[in-house]
C-alpha cells in the first residue's frame, strides 16, 4: 500500500523516538568492546603535523606567523589542553560513554553549522550501472532492486545478524550502522541540529515529482515484507499518481526543497508547518522515521559530470513564469537518499553524521 503524505490524510502516530542500545550483544556488534581505542597523538606530534599541513598553503610570512603561534601554544596552554584531552578520553572509556575522543567534536562540526547542508556538509555517491542489462536502464526496476537490497540490509541490522566488516582479518567498528537506517537530521531554532533514530521503522519514503509517499517494507519483527515485484508495482502506482497530481512540476509542491535552507530558517519553517495541524506534524514524523528516502527523478544526465552534479545538488532551472523547477526540488536532504534518474542512472546523498566517522 502506498500513502501520499497529504496533510489531509491520517498517519501512524505510534512511532517512538529513541536511539538503539549501544550495548546490544549481537553478531554485528559483538566485537565493539574489543576494538582498540583511537590513540591520542602527543602534543609535539599534533603541532608538527599542523605546521606541515599549513606549509603548502601559506606564504613565507604566514609560515613564520604559524611557527610563532605553535611555539606560543607549545610553551603555554598546549600542555594543559593536552592533559584535559587525555583525561576526557579516559573518563569516557571508563564510563563507557565515549567511543572515541573525536566523537562529540565530529558531531558538533557537522551539526552546529547554520549553513545549508547541500553543498557544505552532505556527501554524495554515484553507483555503477546495474549488473542486469535487462533492468539497468529501467528506472522503476532499477529502483525496486536497490530498494529491496537496502531493505534486506536494514533487516539484517535490525536482527543484528550482519557480519562485521573486516580489514586484514580484524573487525572494524560497526557502531555507525545503528544510525544508517530509520534516522534523520532535525533542525532546531538557534541551536545545533539533532539526529533522531527510529529503531522500529518499517517503511520507506518515496519522492516523485516533488510529492512524498511511503509504503511498508518490513514486518514489525524486522523481516522483509515485500519482494522486488511488489516494490516495482508500488513505484509504478506512485509514478502514475504523481503525474496526475502534478501535471506541471512546480516548487509550490516541493516541501523537500526547504531542507536545503540554512538550518535555522528550515527549523523555523518546519516548526510552523508542524504547528499548523496534527496531520502536518504526523507527516513530518513519517518522513523522519522512514528507513530512507527513495528519489525518482525524470531527469536523464548526458554524462558522468551531469550525473555527479545531479546527485550532489540536483538540476536547477526557471519555468516560463519564473518558478524554480528541477530535481533540486525533489530531495530531502535530512536523510539518506537513494536517487534514481530516468535512465536508471543511480546514486545518492547522505548526512555525514549518519554514516561516519
Amino acid at each position: 500500500m502506498t500513502t501520499n503524505l497529504n496533510p489531509n490524510l491520517n498517519h501512524n502516530d505510534g512511532l517512538h523516538l529513541h536511539r538503539a542500545d549501544s550495548a546490544s550483544v549481537s553478531v554485528t556488534f559483538k566485537g565493539q568492546g574489543e576494538l582498540p581505542r583511537l590513540p591520542i597523538p602527543s602534543l609535539e606530534e599534533t603541532l608538527t603535523k599542523f605546521s606541515l599541513v599549513l606549509e603548502a598553503l601559506q606564504t613565507p610570512e604566514e609560515q613564520q606567523q604559524t611557527k610563532e603561534v605553535v611555539e606560543e601554544l607549545k610553551n603555554g596552554d598546549g600542555p594543559v589542553l593536552q592533559k584535559l584531552l587525555v583525561e576526557y578520553e579516559r573518563q569516557g572509556r571508563e564510563n563507557n560513554t565515549l567511543g572515541s575522543y573525536v566523537e562529540s567534536f565530529w558531531d558538533e562540526s557537522y551539526l552546529a553549522p547554520d549553513q545549508s547542508v547541500v553543498m557544505n556538509l552532505n556527501p554524495f555517491f554515484v553507483l555503477e550501472e546495474g549488473p542486469d542489462p535487462k533492468t539497468a536502464k529501467d528506472p522503476i526496476r532499477r529502483a525496486a532492486g536497490l530498494t529491496l537490497a537496502s531493505v534486506k540490509l536494514a533487516s539484517l541490522l535490525k536482527h543484528q545478524t550482519l557480519a562485521p566488516d573486516l580489514f586484514k582479518g580484524k573487525t572494524l567498528c560497526m557502531d555507525q550502522f545503528k544510525v544508517l537506517f530509520g534516522s534523520s537530521r532535525v533542525p532546531n531554532e538557534q541551536c545545533e541540529d539533532t539526529v533522531e533514530v527510529y529503531p522500529e521503522s518499517t517503511h520507506v519514503a518515496v519522492l516523485c515529482r516533488n510529492q512524498m509517499y511511503y509504503f511498508q517494507v518490513l514486518w514489525p519483527d524486522g523481516t522483509v515484507a515485500v519482494d522486488e515485484t511488489d516494490i516495482a508495482d508500488i513505484l509504478h502506482a506512485i509514478q502514475k499518481n504523481s503525474k496526475e497530481i502534478c501535471m506541471v512540476q512546480s516548487a509550490k509542491h516541493a516541501l523537500g526543497v526547504l531542507t536545503s535552507l540554512p538550518r535555522n530558517e528550515w527549523a523555523v519553517a518546519r516548526d510552523e508547518i508542524a504547528s499548523y495541524s496534527t496531520q502536518n506534524a504526523a507527516a513530518l514524523r513519517t518522513i523522519d522515521s522512514a528507513l530512507f528516502v527513495l528519489v525518482l527523478d525524470d531527469y536523464i544526465p548526458d554524462d558522468a559530470n551531469e550525473t555527479a552534479a545531479n546527485m550532489l545538488h540536483g538540476t536547477y532551472t526557471l519555468s516560463d513564469d519564473d518558478q524554480q523547477i528541477g530535481t533540486c526540488c525533489n530531495r530531502w536532504y535530512d536523510k539518506l537518499q537513494i536517487i534514481v534518474c530516468g535512465d536508471g542512472t543511480t546514486g545518492g546523498k547522505s548526512c555525514p553524521v549518519l554514516c561516519c566517522p
